[in-house]
């Protein structure tokens, strides 16, 4: 029976009927930069017969009550098969619960790395991962900038990890949107850098972005500035 949860369907009942699995080539990086990146809602098919949850977990899923499904596989007679935690992990993660999210997701990896749905564990973690990221934009840029290459590091191991997995669809367009972040922040750095005075780190940074994140558009703005500045030196 299929329990694979689809990262492209509207977000359904927790208990909703069978649907068979799909095997997709991998999706190149280049290509994904064209596909959008709109959050989109996961549907699971349940856990069924001997691996059923508990009432209390079930009861918490019914509600999408990530804290509470999550606690009761906590409790001492509550099931903790992969199947169960998966569908709790989605729940925590729809509901922006993301610690909660890796918590299961990676402990499923470490404990089950030969399970079925081993890629579903680890595409739910490296979502969590980068759900954290996305919501602390507050950051100081520096910090934003080394977190965020975590992330991204994370992101492109699933690809490279799992690259027949559906999730692929789902991550590279994403990864794809993490590298134009990423380059931003850089550029935004070398901003500050030359607002500060440090004329000789600004041009560094420029040079990095431009260098090292082709193809975004930061990357074209600090080409720009360079030809700019080389032109305005001989001038």
């Amino acid at each position: 029976m299929d329990r694979r949860i689809s990262p492209v369907t509207p977000e359904q009942s927790t208990f909703a009927p069978n649907s068979h699995r799909r095997s997709l080539a991998p999706v190149s990086l280049a290509a994904c930069v064209l596909i959008g990146l709109a959050l989109t809602g996961c549907a699971t098919t349940p856990p069924q017969g001997a691996d059923s949850p508990t009432a209390d977990v079930r009861h918490a899923l019914d509600r999408g009550d990530c804290r509470a499904a999550y606690d009761a596989l906590d409790s001492a007679d509550a099931p903790t098969v992969v199947d169960i935690r998966l569908s709790v992990a989605r729940v925590c993660l729809q509901r922006g619960e993301f610690t909660r999210t890796r918590n299961l997701a990676d402990a499923i990896l470490e404990e089950h790395p030969n399970h079925p749905d081993i890629d579903y564990a680890a595409y739910l973690g490296a979502l969590a991962q980068l759900g954290t990221w996305n919501r602390a934009s507050s950051v100081p840029p520096k910090q934003r900038s080394e977190q965020g290459r975590q992330v991204f590091l994370r992101l492109a191991a699933f690809l490279n990890d799992y690259p027949m997995s559906e999730y692929t669809e789902s991550v590279a367009p994403r990864l794809a949107r993490l590298r134009e972040n990423l380059a931003d922040i850089e550029l935004q750095i070398a901003d500050q850098s030359a607002a500060a005075g440090n004329q000789d780190e600004a041009h560094a940074r420029t040079e990095y972005v431009r260098d090292y994140y082709p193809g975004t558009a930061a990357a074209q703005t600090a080409a720009d500035r360079l030809q700019s500045q080389e032109e305005d030196a001989g001038g």
